[in-house]
C-alpha cells in the first residue's frame, strides 16, 4: 500500500498541470483573436471613413500656399552702397532697400544747373540789350522821321520858290532886249534864281540826309528782331537742358530702390559693394497678408465644384489648426497646356491620363503662420452628400 500511494503522487500532479496548460494557451489564442477582430474592425471602419470622405469629399494634397513675389531690380548700374535689408526682414512702404552710388549722377545735375544759370544769365543780358536798343533806336527814328518829314517840306518849298524864280528870270529876260527892263534887274533875277536853285539842292540833300538816318535807324532796330531769335535759342537750349537734367534727376532717384508695398524680404541676391546693371533681379518681396492656395483638381470633380465653396484647409506645418477657405477662381484649362514642352502622340498609342485644372482658394492670414510654399491639404464638401 504504500507504494502505490507513492506511484499515484506524481501522476496527479502532471494531470493538474496540463489542465492549466490548456487553459492558458486557450487564453491566449482568445485574446490574438480579439486584437485580430479589433484591427479588422479598426480597418474596416477607416477604410469606410475613407470611403466616405473620399464619396462626399473632394479632397487634394498638391496644393500649396502662393504670393505674388515681386523682383526689385534696377534701372541703373552702379556699385551696392547701401543694404540695409536682409532675408525676412519687414518692410514698410517707402522703406530704403538697396542704395547704389549716386555721386557722379549728382555731378552732371550740378554740371546742368550751371548750364541752366548761364542760359539764364543770357537772356537776361540779351533782352536788357533789346529793351536799350528799342528804346535808342525807336527814339532816333521818330527823330528821323521828324526831319524826313521837315526835308521834304523844304525841298517842296524851295522847289516852288525855284520854279517862280526860275519863271521870272525867263520873263524878264523875255523883256531885256525891249530896253523895258534893265541889265541890273535882269542880274537880279539871275542872281536870286541860283539862290533858289542853291536851296533847293540843299533841301533835297537834307532830305537825303534824314531818309539815310531813318533807314538807319530802322537798320538797327533790326537788332532787335536777331535779338529775338537769340532768345528763341536760348529757350530752345534751356528746354533741351533741363529735359536731360530732369531725366539726370530720375537717373539719381532710380539709384535710390525703396519698397513699393508693406511686406516681408524673401530673399536677397546681392552683397553690399558689388556692383549691379540694369534690370539685374536684386531682391524677392512679398506681401505675407496677400497669400492665396493653389490646388490642382482632378477634371473629374469639376462638376462639384462652384466659386464660393467654403473650403478647408489643413497646413503641414500646424497640423492641429484649422484654416477656413473660399474657392474665389476655378481655372479655364488644364495644367498640361501650360507644359513647356507639348506632348505630341504620332505614334497613335493613347493612355488616357486624369488631367488636372488648377483653383485659387482664397484664404486670410493668421499671425503670418501662412507662408509661401507651404504644403496643404484641401477638403472641399460636396453638396448634398
Amino acid at each position: 500500500m504504500p507504494d502505490d500511494t507513492r506511484l499515484d503522487m506524481p501522476l496527479a500532479s502532471s494531470a493538474s498541470f496540463e489542465g492549466s496548460t490548456g487553459r492558458g494557451r486557450r487564453a491566449r489564442q482568445m485574446v490574438r483573436s480579439l486584437v485580430v477582430v479589433a484591427i479588422v474592425l479598426a480597418l474596416l471602419a477607416w477604410a469606410g471613413n475613407w470611403a466616405f470622405t473620399q464619396w462626399s469629399k473632394i479632397t487634394e494634397t498638391d496644393a500649396r500656399i502662393t504670393t505674388d513675389q515681386i523682383a526689385v531690380s534696377s534701372r541703373v548700374s552702379g556699385w551696392v552702397t547701401e543694404l540695409p535689408v536682409t532675408e525676412g526682414d519687414r518692410i514698410a512702404i517707402d522703406d530704403l532697400l538697396i542704395a547704389i552710388d549716386s555721386r557722379d549722377a549728382k555731378l552732371k545735375v550740378d554740371e546742368l544747373d550751371a548750364r541752366l544759370l548761364a542760359i539764364g544769365s543770357q537772356r537776361a543780358q540779351i533782352s536788357a540789350e533789346t529793351v536799350m536798343v528799342d528804346a535808342q533806336t525807336k527814339s532816333r527814328r521818330e527823330a528821323a522821321s521828324s526831319r524826313v518829314k521837315a526835308a521834304q517840306a523844304g525841298v517842296e518849298a524851295s522847289r516852288e520858290q525855284r520854279d517862280l524864280a526860275r519863271k521870272d528870270f525867263e520873263r524878264i529876260k523875255s523883256l531885256s532886249g525891249t530896253r523895258v527892263v534893265s541889265q541890273q534887274r535882269l542880274d537880279q533875277t539871275r542872281t536870286e534864281l541860283s539862290r533858289t536853285e542853291e536851296r533847293y539842292q540843299v533841301s533835297v540833300a537834307n532830305l537825303a540826309t534824314a531818309e539815310a538816318d531813318a533807314r538807319e535807324a530802322d537798320a538797327d532796330r533790326q537788332q532787335i528782331q536777331v535779338n529775338e531769335s537769340l532768345l528763341d535759342n536760348l529757350r530752345f537750349q534751356e528746354a533741351q537742358i533741363a529735359s536731360e537734367r530732369d531725366r539726370q534727376i530720375l537717373d539719381v532717384e532710380d539709384r535710390t530702390i525703396r519698397s513699393p508695398l508693406n511686406g516681408v524680404v524673401s530673399r536677397t541676391f546681392i552683397d553690399k559693394g558689388e556692383f549691379v546693371r540694369p534690370g539685374q533681379r536684386l531682391m524677392l518681396i512679398h506681401d505675407p497678408n496677400n497669400i492665396w492656395v493653389e490646388a490642382n483638381i482632378k477634371e473629374t470633380e469639376l462638376r462639384h465644384l462652384e466659386v464660393g465653396m467654403p473650403v478647408t484647409l489643413s497646413v503641414d506645418a500646424f497640423p492641429d489648426h484649422a484654416f477656413e477657405g473660399t474657392v474665389e477662381r476655378i481655372g479655364q484649362a488644364a495644367t498640361s497646356e501650360f507644359a513647356l514642352l507639348p506632348n505630341p502622340n504620332p505614334s497613335g498609342n493613347f493612355t488616357k491620363v486624369t488631367q488636372r485644372v488648377p483653383i485659387r482658394i482664397s484664404v486670410a492670414q493668421e499671425d503670418t503662420m501662412l507662408r509661401p510654399g507651404m504644403l496643404v491639404v484641401v477638403e472641399i464638401d460636396i453638396p448634398g452628400r
